[in-house]
C-alpha cells in the first residue's frame, strides 16, 4: 500500500503533524522544544519525512558530519529514527521510507547509511532485522552500529 508521504520544510514545519514519541498535547513543550531543534537542523541537511495522515510513520535522518550521535565518519547518512505504528504496520511504509532516504543518499552520492541499533528489539530503537534485509552490515559491536554501503 503506497502512501502519500511529505517532507517537513522550515515553511511547514510548523503547521504539520510531527509524528514523533513527544508528539501528543500532554508533551507540547516537547514538541515545541522539537520544533525549534528541526528547524536548526533542516539548513544542516536534517531529512524528516512522514505519512501525510496522523500517526507515527516517519524517517529522520541527516549527514553523519552534523548528526548528533557518537559515530565518526564522512560522506554517510546516519538514520535517527525510522517508525512505523500501530494500523499501519507491515503496509509497505517503513521499506518505502526506507528506500526514499537510500535513493536520497545515493543522489547526494554518499557512500553509504549508519544507524544505531542493538542487540534486542527495543522501544524507540529501530530493529536491525529489518535493516539487514537491506543489506546493513555491523560495523562496530560496541555502539551497534549498522552500515550499508551504497551500490549506484
Amino acid at each position: 500500500m503506497a502512501g502519500i508521504f511529505v517532507n517537513l520544510t522550515e515553511e511547514t514545519l510548523h503547521s504539520e503533524h510531527l509524528c514523533c514519541a513527544i508528539s501528543d498535547k500532554k508533551h507540547q513543550c516537547g514538541v515545541d522544544l522539537k520544533r525549534a531543534w528541526l528547524t536548526d537542523r533542516i539548513s544542516e541537511g536534517h531529512v524528516f519525512r512522514k505519512l501525510n495522515e496522523k500517526g507515527k510513520v516517519f524517517i529522520e535522518y541527516a549527514p553523519l558530519e552534523t548528526a548528533w550521535v557518537p559515530i565518526v565518519g564522512k560522506n554517510y547518512i546516519y538514520i535517527y529514527c525510522l517508525w512505523v505504528s500501530g494500523s499501519f504496520k507491515n503496509k509497505g511504509h517503513g521499506r518505502e521510507l526506507l528506500q526514499y532516504c537510500i535513493e536520497d543518499a545515493k543522489g547526494k552520492n554518499k557512500s553509504g547509511i549508519c544507524i544505531i541499533s542493538s542487540k534486542k528489539k527495543k522501544p524507540f530503537i529501530s530493529d536491525k532485522k529489518f535493516f539487514q534485509k537491506f543489506g546493513f552490515e555491523p560495523v562496530d559491536e560496541k555502539c551497534l552500529a549498522y552500515s550499508a554501503e551504497l551500490k549506484v
